[in-house]
């Protein structure tokens, strides 16, 4: 328990430091683009047309629901695969300020998550835009999408730390990271839903934790339901123990990874 209470009082010494870079990151990704914040908004639109325009106009699939079954999926997904490639430079990225001064390490990680984070709202917005034009109703149960939010960011977390941790020693896992972002695609129920997988193979997705998000959010934007609670819970668990042993993992090892990089 020392590891996470470390973590809280790293996190919360350094919050100022957090929230300065974080801004700085957000503001100069912005200045170095023509259309600037408007960018993130029509970045999740392209995304979207292109599965769109493959899948459902090329190939012939999906059905008349494609455009915002597809949409639900895509916007958790890229925000997840953008989260974990962000996570193998996170640290490794900053060797000539670890080299020169002494900032703790899971800083750097916590700033990618919200750098990630603050796009996928903006993302969001467009989200719930696009499910009012498509004439998707307002309910009770889109309340629910802000925890499932926050709980997708605690399994993001630890998995992150870890890529973070195994970027320093391993240069090659950036590149690693497009083949498990196509697997994250084509392994999870992006591109189509459950009920047209075979019963005996739905179990399998569901070892894929992107599932049980997916179809969260599917069920809280679209269906008027609940979450997955059940799926859910036990993703928090193992997110959780996965966190106390990369944590350790990084508090043993950062003030090594000035001598490495």
């Amino acid at each position: 328990m020392n590891v996470l209470k470390k973590f809280f009082n790293e996190i919360f010494e350094n919050r100022d430091l957090i929230r300065y870079l974080t801004v700085f990151d957000l503001k100069s990704k912005v200045a170095r683009t023509y259309l600037g914040i408007l960018w993130w908004v029509l970045d999740p639109l392209l995304y979207m047309a292109i599965f769109y325009l493959l899948v459902h106009v090329i190939l012939g699939r999906g059905g008349p629901d494609y455009p915002i079954i597809l949409f639900t999926a895509l916007i958790p997904l890229k925000w997840t695969t953008a989260c974990l490639v962000d996570a193998t430079t996170a640290i490794s990225g900053k060797g000539r300020i670890i080299k020169q001064i002494y900032v703790p390490k899971i800083v750097f990680v916590v700033i990618r998550l919200l750098v990630n984070t603050f796009k996928f709202a903006i993302s969001a917005v467009v989200l719930f835009l696009f499910l009012t034009i498509y004439g998707v109703p307002l309910h009770a149960s889109m309340l629910y999408f802000p925890i499932i939010v926050l709980v997708h960011a605690l399994v993001l977390l630890p998995v992150m730390v870890m890529f973070a941790h195994l970027g320093i020693y391993f240069k090659d896992i950036k590149n690693f990271m497009q083949y498990v972002a196509r697997m994250l695609l084509y392994l999870s129920p992006v591109m189509f839903t459950l009920d047209t997988v075979p019963k005996q193979f739905v179990a399998i997705f569901f070892l894929n934790p992107m599932t049980t998000f997916i179809e969260s959010y599917r069920n809280v934007l679209i269906h008027g339901t609940e979450p997955m609670w059940g799926p859910l819970g036990i993703i928090v668990l193992v997110a959780m123990v996965v966190l106390f042993f990369a944590l350790r993992l990084l508090f043993k090892y950062e003030n090594e990874y000035a001598k490495v990089m």
